[in-house]
């Protein structure tokens, strides 16, 4: 599930020492501040300091979003500031850092006085507060408007929202069933690298934990998802075989809550020779997806850690890998084996549960996803590390309406923003882009390049 950033607000202003007398003004540099605050307000949680004049001042605002834990620090000044003010409040944090070069004015009148001057002279300051910050090596970015300016709030907007995801991915809890696929060279990661450098932390379930907790999931709420579930979707299985996939589900959701995780990578053959199982999980994990724990088949951590980036930014995403080329109609067929989120579907309606054709377990097939996905704009993202960096392999593109093939699996046909696909696949290729995708709607590459830009990874747009 999507979370609200917060940001940390520091505004600076020099107004009363030996030789600026216009502490007067106090109150106006205020309201500078709460007017900020106030636009900011629709996209985040604001931490704001009160006006900062000083060291001492900047030192408190340090110690208020350090306790606040900001995710990421505006800076901004209504008049000049010598530049050790707001760098104290800088060195003492780790957030990242936008500085607002604003001021509150459009241009200076022909009738300014000082006092209108003095309260809209932030760019007097800010050079040297950057010049500073490059000088000592502190990462920083930048953004120039008019205080409102709906373009330049929106930048600010954007690095919010940025900022929003690398919280998501670096507090996130992973729940990892079973080892991944064997032999997949995509699945190869260190665990402790992705904790270190992007955020999320692994952690181990039992399978047979969720086996177990199937036992206790009450028969009256497998009736009544079996029921939901026939009302809205077409269903075609017999009741005892989509029971038992329905038990498994609702298991799958419970060991996930009652622990925390926030997404879960899950190797869905391990319960195939399990006789208290005994089918795979197709439908328990796209379902998951569906109620927003991501979630991804054959132990695939490092494109769930994707797809909870994307779904911080769009409410949705899904797991998926490319199938089939369609040169007829420059696109290819991106699927998986009856997983999939069916939150993204063309229709309700259009959904089929149906058994596997994939996977025969001890139990018999159990059920898995049959749709097409919506048409729309969409983007692909992939994570894989290269060398000592990790690069964020990204694409933008578009779902063009189909008619589900009878392959028991989510299909969407996705064509490139531009060009031929023969070029878009060669492209992937080098970019060392693995087989397994995540994918949202909505073309969101601007926004992942600032994401890559906080994490400190390498985005690479195909």
């Amino acid at each position: 599930m999507s979370i609200k950033p917060q940001i940390g607000l520091v505004v600076t202003a020099l107004l009363e020492d030996a030789y600026n007398k216009t502490a007067h003004m106090r109150p106006e540099a205020q309201r500078f501040v709460d007017r900020i605050a106030r636009l900011l307000e629709p996209f985040a949680e604001v931490v704001a300091a009160p006006l900062v004049e000083d060291e001492a001042q900047a030192a408190a605002a340090a110690r208020q979003f350090n306790a606040a834990g900001v995710d990421l620090i505006v800076v901004a000044q209504p008049a000049y500031t010598k530049g050790i003010v707001p760098l104290r409040a800088l060195l003492d944090t780790t957030a990242p850092i936008v500085v607002w070069n604003t001021q509150q004015i459009r241009s200076l009148p022909e009738n300014a006085d000082f006092d209108l001057i003095m309260v809209n002279s932030g760019f007097a300051g800010i050079p040297e507060l950057t010049s500073a910050l490059t000088r000592i090596g502190r990462r920083f970015w930048t953004v120039t408007s008019w205080i409102e300016d709906p373009a330049g709030v929106q930048k600010i907007a954007e690095w919010i929202a940025a900022a929003g995801v690398v919280r998501r991915v670096r507090t996130a809890r992973i729940g990892t069933i079973g080892a991944p696929f064997e032999g997949a060279t995509d699945l190869m990661v260190d665990q402790l690298a992705l904790r270190q450098e992007l955020g999320p932390v692994c952690w181990p379930i039992e399978p047979e934990t969720v086996a177990a907790t199937m036992k206790d999931i009450a028969a009256s709420d497998v009736e009544a998802l079996s029921h939901a579930e026939r009302a809205r979707y077409r269903v075609e299985m017999d009741d005892p075989s989509f029971a038992q996939s329905c038990r498994l589900a609702l298991a799958l959701e419970r060991v996930a809550r009652e622990q925390n995780f926030d997404a879960l990578a899950s190797f869905d053959y391990i319960w195939l020779n399990m006789p208290a199982v005994g089918i795979i999980a197709s439908y328990g994990t796209g379902r998951l997806c569906e109620i927003g724990i991501p979630t991804t088949t054959e132990g695939d951590a490092v494109q769930i850690t994707a797809m909870l980036a994307l779904a911080q930014l769009t409410g949705q995403a899904t797991f998926i890998e490319p199938y089939v080329l369609d040169f007829d109609r420059n696109a290819v067929i991106l699927s998986h084996d009856g997983h999939g989120n069916p939150a993204m579907a063309a229709a309700p309606s259009a959904v089929t549960i149906k058994p596997s054709i994939y996977y025969e377990g001890l139990n018999g097939r159990g059920a898995g996803f049959e749709f097409a996905y919506k048409p729309g704009a969409v983007t692909v993202l992939s994570l894989v590390k290269v060398g000592g960096t990790w690069r964020m392999v990204i694409t933008e593109g578009e779902s063009l309406a189909i008619q589900a093939r009878p392959v028991a699996a989510p299909q969407m046909l996705f064509k490139p923003v531009q060009g031929e696909i023969t070029e878009w696949c060669d492209a992937w290729l080098r970019a060392g882009g693995p087989h397994h995708m995540a994918l949202a709607y909505g073309h969101q590459a601007r926004a992942l390049d600032k994401v890559a830009q906080l994490l400190g990874a390498e985005p690479v747009v195909v």
